[in-house]
C-alpha cells in the first residue's frame, strides 16, 4: 500500500502533503483511542439488515489491528459478507473519527461482498467526498477488482483534487498493463503539479519492463 501521498497544487502542496500523512497514518499507524466505535447510524443500502452489536463490535476491533488491510483477507473473512455493511455504515457515519473511516474504506476491499467493487467505484466518483475517503476508495477499488478497476479508475487521473489522482497512479502502476501505461504516459506533460507528476513518472516506471 502506497506510504506518500502528495499534494494537488504548488500554493497548496504542503497542506496537501499534511493531508497524505495523515492519511497514510490513518491507514496504517491509526491509535486505538483514535479508533473507538462511533454511535450507530440508520443502515445503508448495502446492508440487508442490521448487524448485530457482536459483528460490529468485531469489526471495530479489527479495525484497530495493524495488519488487516488488504491482502489480508483472512483477518476478515471469518466475518463474512455482512462485515460489509459495518464498514459502509462506519465509513459514511460523520459521527466518526476520520482514521476509523479511512480504514474502514480501504478495508472494505478485503471482504468478499457482491456489492463492494460497486459501492468503492461510487464512493470515488462522488465530488462532494472527503477527498482522503475518495483515495482510500480509489486504491480499495483497485485492490478488490484488480485489473478489471482500470478503466473505473483512469477517468480519476484528471480529478480536481491531487490526494485522488495520487491514489489513481499509484493503483494503476500497481496493476499495470497497456491501458494503465497508455493513461499515466498521456497524463504526465499535461500535469500541472509537479509532486503528482513525480508520482505519475514513478507509477510508469512501474508498468513499463
Amino acid at each position: 500500500m502506497p506510504t506518500a501521498l502528495l499534494g494537488a497544487s504548488r500554493s497548496g502542496g504542503a497542506v496537501v502533503k499534511r493531508g497524505a500523512a495523515v492519511l497514510t497514518a490513518a491507514l496504517l499507524f491509526g491509535h486505538g483511542s483514535l479508533l473507538q466505535a462511533a454511535p450507530a447510524e440508520p443502515p445503508s443500502q448495502t446492508q440487508a439488515s442490521a448487524p448485530s452489536p457482536e459483528l460490529r463490535a468485531a469489526v471495530v476491533s479489527l479495525l484497530e489491528r495493524p495488519d488487516v488491510f488488504p491482502p489480508y483477507e483472512a483477518r476478515w473473512r471469518p466475518l463474512g459478507p455482512a462485515a460489509f455493511g459495518v464498514l459502509d455504515d462506519l465509513a459514511s457515519n460523520p459521527n466518526a473519527p476520520s482514521p476509523q473511516r479511512i480504514r474502514a474504506v480501504t478495508s472494505m476491499a478485503a471482504v468478499d461482498h457482491p456489492q463492494s467493487a460497486g459501492h468503492l467505484r461510487t464512493m470515488l466518483e462522488d465530488s462532494h467526498l472527503q477527498s482522503p475517503l475518495r483515495a482510500s476508495a480509489a486504491t480499495a477499488l483497485s485492490l478488490r477488482a484488480g485489473s478489471e478497476a482500470v478503466p473505473a479508475l483512469l477517468p480519476f487521473l484528471q480529478d480536481r483534487d491531487g490526494l485522488v489522482r495520487v491514489a489513481v497512479a499509484r493503483a494503476l502502476g500497481r496493476l499495470g498493463g497497456p491501458q494503465a501505461q497508455q493513461a499515466l504516459e498521456e497524463r504526465i506533460p499535461s500535469e500541472e503539479d509537479p509532486a503528482v507528476r513525480e508520482v505519475l513518472q514513478q507509477a510508469l516506471s512501474f508498468v513499463e519492463p
